[in-house]
């Protein structure tokens, strides 16, 4: 099997962050929030830690992978980023079981911002981020 390249580069962050599934539809809430932890981010995606990915009969990775009138909201500093999961990991670790979750955001961005995103994530106040997310993903 061939081992698909990185179309850009990642940047490490750590942030907190939130992830809910939603209707593509009607923007209805069907599970979450999940809360956790933004821990890298690209033009195309990021990745995330979370706790648990099962809600009921919804689950983060499946649903949306199974029904395509389902998709994730990212949510960081009151900024909401619609995206698709693309892989997961589970890790065992002395605080029990978390989950590596991979994202695809639905709409990219450039270079250009990302520059600015590493610029805001250098700044002592996560608030330079909302900004930045905004420009980057205003609907």
């Amino acid at each position: 099997m061939k081992k698909r390249k990185r179309v850009a580069e990642r940047y490490e962050c750590l942030m907190p962050a939130s992830l809910r599934l939603k209707s593509a539809i009607n923007g209805r809430s069907l599970a979450g929030p999940e809360e956790g932890l933004l821990c890298n981010i690209s033009p195309g995606g990021a990745a995330l830690l979370v706790d648990r990915l099962e809600f009921g009969q919804y689950h983060l990775m499946e649903s949306p992978q199974e029904d395509e009138n389902q998709v994730l909201e990212l949510t960081t500093n009151d900024v909401e980023i619609i995206c698709r999961p693309i892989w997961f990991h589970a890790a065992d670790g002395p605080e029990g079981r978390r989950f590596r979750l991979g994202v695809a955001f639905l709409q990219s961005a450039g270079s250009d911002e990302m520059r600015e995103i590493m610029q805001g994530a250098e700044q002592e106040e996560a608030g330079g981020w909302k900004d930045i997310w905004h420009r980057w993903f205003a609907r």
